[in-house]
């Protein structure tokens, strides 16, 4: 019973696609004071990284320049920098787990990569799921029209009645 059980939760297990190599990507943000001619340079060194590992790219985003939700400092030199844009840009790849700390310790020492973020992931494009948009034939080809109501007619109110809602007013 207890070898059903283990083969039954082995095969729940989630198993790359493909080759078996885990799939990560790694989100960067260039600094900003990189002319934007040479941003290209900087993706170009980090997929020379990760393609030492013999990987595969799977998919690339070009960096392109974003305002920032907060200003970032980072002491280069002695000094302080901020930096409130960016460039940010993407790789998803299939790589041998044991080439991913050589890429880090790159990432992590290029000074004009401002911060990174490495995660495993899946290969599969993530999706948007769009919004349901629900239809009826039931109007169809009619005009929706603005409901009518009978116009209220004035009525007469006596010296008496209009005395007592002033007072009610009043008071």
């Amino acid at each position: 019973m207890a070898e059903v059980s283990q083969a039954d939760s082995a095969s729940s297990q989630a198993k790359p696609i493909g080759d078996g190599r885990p799939v990560y990507e790694v989100g960067f943000h260039v600094v900003p004071t990189v002319e934007e001619g040479n941003v290209g340079a900087v993706l170009e060194a980090i997929r020379t990284e990760i393609t030492k590992g013999n990987a595969e790219i799977i998919t690339e985003q070009f960096p392109q320049k974003i305002a920032l939700a907060y200003t970032i400092e980072r002491a280069v030199a002695g000094k302080r920098e901020k930096f409130s844009s960016a460039y940010f840009g993407s790789i998803k790849f299939a790589i041998e787990r044991e080439h991913i700390p050589a890429l880090e310790a790159m990432l992590r020492s290029t000074t004009n990569i401002l911060r990174y973020l490495l995660a495993e992931t899946v290969r599969e494009e993530a999706t948007v799921s769009r919004r349901a948009v629900f239809a009826s034939n039931r109007l169809e080809g009619e005009t929706i029209k603005k409901p009518t109501s009978a116009p209220e007619t004035p009525k007469e109110v006596s010296e008496e009645e209009l005395q007592k809602s002033i007072d009610a007013l009043v008071s």
